[in-house]
């Protein structure tokens, strides 16, 4: 019932598929061949189709013709009969080609192509697959055999990359993504669970086994339930290789054993002498050479009998048969082997040996029994003359082996320390960047400050007010610089890392990309902005994507002329988040596209520019699991990113439970230059009844600006660490602390923990005024007690209308006491220091 069901459903899609007719002994016959082909048992799903090529033959119908004669062309390759598969192959691709069948040319031509890859023919393998990739993109063409073809040009690459050179590595996945892709548009679920199993050994060439892994494991469970033997005995060897190097010797052997099971239940003899050969060199690996020398034999006995030498394979069984009885101590039998070794090495020579042995044959029949006795004396002298020979070659040979493994072993040892040594260079530049970032950040401020403080005011002439927006524009991008040096350096260690969150992408997009809005209209830029997202909430890095899209829309606003285009695009995609930013009215050769990630690399010397920006965001982009690509038209410029989104496609570790939000003052104080009239007008009182400011930093300058700032309207006190001004703090108890974080002797954090716990200055608000930019220190110091947090260089506006706020809510709250008879510091908002205080004060007024 279930094949009559089958045979049906397969009628109708050959029918959609031609127009026509298919007689049903070929759809019963082809629903076989698809059957046996998962076992695999070639030789009855060669009859089957040699029986389907008859019936195709006495239709009218093209396609069914190519077909047939595609599956035979397919079975003989899986046979090893390489020329049938080329006759047949042939044929197909004449009659594809005569009559505009590119399913037909693509799947013979598939044929032609596994040939010369299986003769590692690269360069002629590599012509094939492009031909196949070329034929499905100008017709348009997407089917399983073109998908196989992207597959194997990425396979030849793969085996092709050296030490020196590994970029084949990144095209080989290149390819293996792009046959992925189809296949998922195809909804071809058995190429897409092999491209797992590509993209698995992409990583595991890389040596990232714990990437490489779950792509094995969830082909693995796919092609079990599918039945696909052959896929789940790769897979089983490609999980035994990565346990073998990753030094798990019992997983391994589970896995090489299971392979070995499951290819000895197809009954193939070849299958199963290739899985005892691969079974035997994994414990040759592990040193139990004689536990692999019963599989080394099977092997040997096979391959001999198959006259496989010329292939390679017994030539290697051979030698690993000597050099696991030599290992073993059993050199007799190493030498035997380490001699057939010698003559499959050339078979030309063999065959000479062989016509020899038969001449002397025949004339040992027709001599004399005195010849016949010294010929086979001077025979038994030279044998025991070639043994000793063979062994001292064997010996010779083994020595240097020897030696060669101790020159890998220091050479290995040597490698690890100088990979330590890397690693603590690699610490200690990111600690230098870090310290030097804070200190470059101090003196900006001290540029930025004064230089904010004139321009304030009204008397300034034109030229005068154009002069110091400019110093303030460059200590801004100065400031830009020295945090992206922090980040590259940050990446370059492994110091950065990733954290997403769940959040919604599209609105977060549309606020980053607005932000631009301003900009392109100041410089007559047309911003078209299209976000094709749902409302849903997706997994990323908030803080990454920020810096992503603000460096590429940044640059595309900067390098473009007036009354250019530039389009911002996001949309999902199979998982993923698909961005790209255009810009038009410029353009970038193929050298520039090349180069235009590079660090420091600068692609337009007419324009101001570090050449970081874009090596720094495609960094976050591939630390965000991502690619970035350039492209460029004659008249425009692309970024496309790539970056996944879903919560499957992250570890525990990079993924936090919930995000630090940007604090409202510094993004006050990055995006706007004025603030409100207000923020200037303070009433000054006497010098009696002005409040305190304790200002605490170790640069005297800043110490000295900052008083500067205040000293109109504040009573100032100074200190130069935390430890001088927790004492100060004890001493006149000021209304307000302002404090650098990072002090020789006790830091900011330090201070605000001593004061926070002192009931006699837990109720003073702490500003935090630091160099130390980023969201953990942002934390930190606001989990210690801080009420506030400004990162230098920072603006003096800002700066004093924070001031103003947080006194202003101190003294609020003092006049709801002054008001009441009854203290109920519960009743009001405040934080766990300023309750204690306050619990405090209210026993000390009830006992009194």
């Amino acid at each position: 019932m279930i094949k009559n069901i089958l045979v049906l459903i397969l009628t109708s899609i050959y029918i959609s598929s031609f127009g026509q007719n298919i007689p049903i002994e070929f759809l019963t016959n082809q629903s076989q061949i698809d059957s046996l082909l998962k076992i695999p048992a070639y030789d009855d799903a060669l009859l089957l189709a040699l029986q389907n090529l008859k019936i195709a033959k006495k239709t009218s119908s093209y396609v069914l013709l190519g077909k047939a004669q595609g599956e035979v062309a397919n079975l003989y390759f899986h046979k090893g009969n390489y020329d049938s598969t080329q006759s047949y192959a042939k044929k197909a691709v004449a009659l594809g080609m005569e009559n505009n069948l590119p399913e037909v040319t693509t799947r013979a031509l598939l044929s032609i192509g596994n040939i010369h890859y299986s003769k590692f023919e690269d360069v002629d393998a590599i012509a094939t697959y492009q031909q196949i990739d070329s034929i499905a993109e100008f017709s348009g063409e997407k089917n399983p055999y073109v998908v196989k073809a992207l597959f194997n040009l990425g396979k030849v690459l793969l085996r092709t990359y050296s030490v020196q050179d590994t970029s084949y590595i990144g095209k080989s996945e290149g390819y293996f993504r792009s046959a992925l892709k189809m296949a998922s548009e195809i909804n071809d679920s058995n190429q897409e669970h092999y491209g797992y199993i590509m993209l698995g050994n992409i990583f595991g060439q890389r040596k990232e086994y714990q990437k490489a892994k779950p792509y094995f494991k969830k082909s693995l469970a796919y092609f079990k339930n599918n039945g696909s033997i052959e896929n789940v005995a790769n897979i089983y060897w490609s999980l035994g290789i990565i346990e073998t190097d990753l030094k798990n010797y019992d997983q391994a052997d589970a896995y090489y054993k299971k392979r070995l099971a499951l290819l000895t239940g197809t009954g193939d003899p070849h299958q199963i002498a290739n899985a005892n050969r691969v079974y035997a060199g994994f414990l040759q690996r592990i040193n139990s050479y004689k536990e692999a020398i019963p599989y080394l034999e099977e092997a040997y006995d096979y391959f001999e009998q198959s006259d496989a030498g010329s292939s390679g394979i017994l030539l290697g069984v051979t030698k690993s048969l000597a050099e696991s009885y030599g290992r073993t101590g059993d050199f007799e039998q190493a030498v035997k082997f380490y001699r057939l070794s010698l003559v499959h090495q050339d078979s030309l020579e063999a065959r000479k040996q062989k016509s020899l042995a038969l001449d002397l044959e025949a004339k040992y029949q027709t001599q004399k029994r005195e010849q016949e006795i010294a010929l086979l004396k001077s025979q038994n002298e030279l044998a025991e003359q070639q043994k000793r020979n063979q062994r001292n070659l064997f010996l010779g040979g083994l020595g240097l082996t020897s030696l060669a493994g101790l020159f890998l072993f220091v050479l290995y040892r040597n490698h690890q320390k100088t990979n330590k040594k890397l690693r603590e260079l690699d610490v200690a530049k990111s600690n230098f960047f870090t310290n030097i970032s804070h200190e470059l950040r101090t003196p900006l401020s001290l540029i930025q400050g004064p230089v904010e403080q004139q321009l304030e005011r009204a008397g300034l002439s034109q030229e005068d007010r154009r002069n110091l927006t400019i110093a303030k524009k460059n200590t801004q991008q100065l400031a830009t610089l020295v945090d992206q040096l922090l980040n590259l350096s940050k990446l370059k260690s492994g110091f950065y890392k990733l954290n997403v969150s769940k959040a919604l992408l599209s609105t977060f997009l549309k606020s980053q990309a607005e932000s631009f809005l301003f900009s392109a209209k100041k410089k007559s830029q047309r911003l078209q902005i299209k976000i094709s997202i749902d409302e849903n909430h997706y997994w990323f890095d908030t803080d990454i994507l920020q810096k992503v899209v603000g460096n590429l829309m940044g640059n595309a606003l900067k390098y473009s002329p007036q009354n250019a285009q530039i389009n911002f695009e996001a949309e999902i995609a199979q998982g993923n988040l698909s961005l790209s930013v255009k810009n038009t009215g410029v353009s970038l050769t193929k050298k520039e596209l090349k180069e235009i990630f590079n660090r420091f690399h600068q692609i337009h010397s007419n324009k101001r520019g570090t050449g970081i920006g874009l090596a720094l965001t495609k960094e976050l982009v591939e630390l965000h699991k991502g690619n970035i690509e350039a492209e460029s038209s004659a008249n425009s410029v692309s970024f496309h990113i790539e970056i996944p989104i879903l919560e499957t496609q992250y570890s525990s570790e990079e993924k936090r439970k919930d995000s630090i939000p940007k604090p409202l003052e510094e993004a006050y104080q990055e995006n706007m230059d004025t603030v409100e009239d207000e923020s200037k007008a303070s009433i000054i009182e006497s010098n009696e009844s002005r409040d305190i400011i304790l200002i605490v930093d170790d640069n005297e300058d800043l110490r000295t600006y900052v008083s500067s700032i205040f000293d109109a309207e504040f009573n100032i006190v100074t200190a130069a660490n935390g430890s001088i001004g927790f004492q100060k703090a004890l001493k006149h108890v000021p209304d307000l602390i302002i404090t650098d974080l990072m002090m020789p002797e006790e830091g900011g954090l330090k201070l605000t923990e001593n004061c926070k716990t002192n009931d006699t200055t837990s109720h003073i608000p702490i500003l935090m005024l630091t160099a130390k930019a980023g969201d953990d220190n942002r934390l930190v110091g606001l989990e210690t007690g801080a009420d506030a947090y400004l990162t230098k260089p920072f603006n003096n506006k800002i700066l004093k209308q924070t001031v103003k706020n947080l006194l202003e809510s101190r003294r609020k709250l003092q006049e709801r006491f002054s008001q009441e008879v009854i203290l109920t510091p519960k009743d009001i908002s405040i934080s766990s220091y300023d309750e204690r205080f306050l619990a405090s004060l209210q026993n000390v007024l009830d006992n009194h």
